[in-house]
């Protein structure tokens, strides 16, 4: 269903804001909010990894050069970040209801497929005025761009499509595993990939 699609979408949002470095889950594509936050050399290195992409387009790629760029980070200064609400529609709503969001991620007793709907149900209890004239405004634009990228993946030819079925499954795989780990073992996992090497010159191979 559409509507769950999206929502699905604002869940993941809202977990890449309250989740520790150690356990990020993919944010939305495109040049992260926080941007102007960060250090100018780091801003450069974002901007130039995002000047090529395209709204609606799957951005794997640059999103692990953003990660790569923020992992190299002082410490200090990434662990400022998880500390600020991205979403428009949350931005300035009390730590009450803040706090409601996030318990509904981390109640475990809550299936992962029931999620998405309560997520809704809370914005449209809890959120007034601005706030949920934003969430509507989130909503319908990730409606548009869930559909845009349905149409995108009809059209893909037998072996990419069926590639792409083997990506999306180890990337749902790699989310669940991450989402049952400690926090201790988060953190590990970060410091491990915080200490590879970084590509250099520019973008991965095979795009252009």
């Amino acid at each position: 269903i559409m509507i769950s699609k999206v929502v699905f979408s604002i869940l993941l949002a809202i977990v890449a804001v309250q989740a520790k470095p150690g356990g990020r889950r993919s944010p939305p594509c495109g040049i992260p909010p926080f941007l102007d936050s960060l250090p100018e050399d780091a801003q450069e290195k974002i901007n130039d990894i995002w000047k090529d992409y395209k709204e609606g387009d799957k951005c794997y790629e640059e999103q692990g050069l953003t990660r790569e760029v923020i992992d190299a980070l002082p410490k200090e200064a990434r662990k400022n970040l998880h500390k600020r609400p991205t979403l428009p529609f949350l931005k300035g709503v009390p730590k009450e209801t803040l706090a409601k969001f996030e318990e509904i991620f981390k109640d475990k007793s809550i299936k992962w497929s029931e999620k998405p709907e309560k997520i809704e149900a809370l914005a449209e209890k809890e959120l007034t005025g601005d706030n949920l004239k934003k969430f509507k405004e989130f909503k319908e634009k990730k409606e548009k761009e869930d559909k845009e990228y349905k149409e995108k993946e009809t059209k893909l030819s037998d072996e990419a499509k069926k590639a792409h079925e083997k990506i999306e499954a180890l990337n749902k795989q790699k989310f669940e595993i991450l989402g049952d780990l400690s926090e201790k073992a988060k953190e590990e996992l970060f410091d491990l990939w915080r200490s590879r090497p970084h590509f250099r010159g520019g973008r991965h191979g095979g795009k252009h």
